[in-house]
């Protein structure tokens, strides 16, 4: 899908990459210092929906802190969460929208958003529930697709959170926060402290039902 372009007459282009053209100072509306996001091309809100050079510009600065976003213009479910992985990560209100100081902080964070890829993923797990290592990495992917920045919303206006999608109820029985809850270490023990209750996979049980049967634990099994 070609992006689409919003130009003021008066405003500099902006290259297919987003990026401003060498010293243009990208359009700033006061300072003109090169952030295309802060120019007059680009609204108060970038959100859901939009396809133009904004968000082009969105999902260039996020896959230079290492996010795994697709950098196409276009503001789908992918880049929603990629944002609000990112508000999470440094500290702003996680609305998966990109306002001011979501901008601010894009061009200013030094947050990284690398993520252990799904072949580490498989491991640790597989090291973590010995009793039912396949099991676990099934709900794991069912879940998140083995993707620790995973966050989807509830209907209620809660989150589930990283690997195991661990959702706010249970993040605060945990004693963790939204922003422990996507380092995949910590996911991964929480979901081992859930587990370890009753010995299965009751607080997921839609993706349990669809990973087959837990082999029973044999005696001495780690706890």
């Amino acid at each position: 899908m070609h992006a689409t372009r919003c130009e003021g007459a008066d405003q500099p282009q902006l290259p297919e990459s987003g990026r401003a053209p060498s010293g243009s100072g990208g359009g700033g509306r006061s300072t003109g210092d090169g952030r295309p996001l802060f120019s007059a091309n680009c609204p108060p809100v970038v959100a859901m929906g939009e396809q133009d050079e904004c968000v082009r510009e969105v999902q260039r600065l996020l896959h230079a802190k290492g996010a795994d976003i697709d950098v196409d213009g276009s503001f789908g479910p992918q880049t929603q969460r990629r944002v609000t992985a990112f508000q999470v990560l440094t500290g702003l209100r996680p609305n998966g929208v990109v306002e001011e100081p979501t901008k601010r902080a894009l061009y200013t964070s030094d947050v990284r958003m690398g993520v252990w890829p799904p072949e580490k993923v498989r491991e640790r797990v597989r090291e973590v529930f010995p009793e039912a290592p396949d099991k676990a990495v099934a709900i794991a992917d069912c879940q998140s697709f083995l993707d620790p920045l995973h966050i989807l919303p509830n209907t209620n206006g809660t989150r589930n959170r990283g690997l195991f999608q661990i959702s706010d109820a249970r993040l605060r029985e945990l004693g963790g926060t939204p922003r422990q809850a996507l380092d995949p270490e910590w996911n991964i023990q929480a979901a081992r402290r859930l587990w370890s209750r009753d010995r299965d996979f009751g607080d997921w049980p839609h993706c349990a039902r669809a990973a087959g049967p837990t082999p029973s634990p044999t005696a001495g099994s780690p706890s």
